[in-house]
Parts: structure tokens; C-alpha cells; sequence
């Protein structure tokens, strides 16, 4: 059985403010060099930025979290699903 909230302590540990944006990028969104993003694609301006420890905030709604909260409540998967994905693509083991 995976623990999941030891596993997304240590995919926040792994996590920073360029992997984010890579791991954004591979799902689909653009993100500019000063790390801000549109958020929604029916937006003309970026929506939301990356910080520093790689959470993100939605400047719109004042949503803040990090990229697996963000798969979840923005892209519909469970959190199990969002959580086992990221830590597959950092490289996190997580069986």
C-alpha cells in the first residue's frame, strides 16, 4: 500500500521552481521566463506564477497549492492518481 502522504513530502522535497515549470510544460501549459503562465486557455494574459519552492498561484481566484493539487482540482485526477504521476516523472519512489 503507498503511503501517500509520505510520498508527496518527499516529491515537495524534490520539487523546486524549475522543475514545475518543466513538468507544466510537458502537460501542455507555456510558461514565460519569469515563470508566470495562463492558467485557462481562453486567457490573453498569464493567470498564475510558479514560486520559488515551485507552488503555484492562480492571481484570478487566489488559488494557491502545488502541481498535484493543481492535476487535481484543475484537471480532474484523484489525488492518488495526480500523486503516483508526478512522483513517476521526478523519479520518486513510490512501491
Amino acid at each position: 500500500m503507498i503511503d501517500l502522504k509520505q510520498l508527496r513530502a518527499e516529491i515537495k522535497s524534490a520539487l523546486d521552481r524549475e522543475k514545475t515549470a518543466e513538468l507544466l510544460s510537458f502537460i501542455g501549459y507555456e510558461i514565460r521566463r519569469d515563470f508566470k503562465f495562463k492558467l485557462r486557455k481562453d486567457e490573453r494574459t498569464p493567470s498564475a506564477s510558479i514560486d520559488r519552492n515551485g507552488n503555484i498561484k492562480d492571481f484570478g481566484s487566489g488559488w494557491y497549492g502545488d502541481i498535484i493539487a493543481l492535476l487535481h482540482e484543475h484537471h480532474g485526477q484523484t489525488l492518488k492518481d495526480a500523486t503516483i504521476y508526478i512522483a513517476s516523472c521526478l523519479g520518486v519512489r513510490y512501491e
